[in-house]
């Protein structure tokens, strides 16, 4: 299965030496939980996958938060879908490359018509991101 995380910063310290914490309600409620801490729980548990929503990035459309999304996929063995702050077709490949994530979600930058899937997933083939391409 696929552990969707929403994610926030908090800056390190003892209770959370990642300097992130998971989050439930949109972001409004705190769990007290180290984000990293938790991937690595629930990779152990038997996810698949992970979804790594930065709460404080989403919806801002100004780029992935690629620290986060890096030190969670250099942490993991399985795949890591970067989710929160896609805006122009440069953050995906930022985030697929310098990020190190296996995916990216898109919304806004779809939703609201800027972009297409297709069009998106061309570019980045051509700038040599391996993918499906079929559609």
């Amino acid at each position: 299965g696929v552990l969707s995380m929403d994610i926030r910063r908090v800056g390190e310290s003892p209770e959370f030496p990642s300097g992130y914490e998971i989050v439930i309600d949109g972001g409004r409620r705190p769990m007290g939980v180290d984000a990293l801490a938790w991937t690595r729980e629930g990779e152990r548990l038997g996810a698949g996958e992970l979804v790594v929503n930065s709460i404080d990035a989403d919806g801002t459309r100004d780029g992935y938060e690629l620290h986060l999304t890096r030190m969670i996929s250099d942490a993991v063995r399985i795949p890591v879908i970067a989710s929160g702050g896609a805006g122009v077709p440069e953050h995906l490949y930022e985030v697929l490359t310098e990020g190190r994530a296996d995916a990216a979600l898109v919304a806004s930058m779809v939703h609201y018509g800027d972009y297409t899937v297709s069009g998106l997933k061309r570019d980045l083939h051509e700038r040599g991101v391996k993918m499906r391409m079929s559609w």
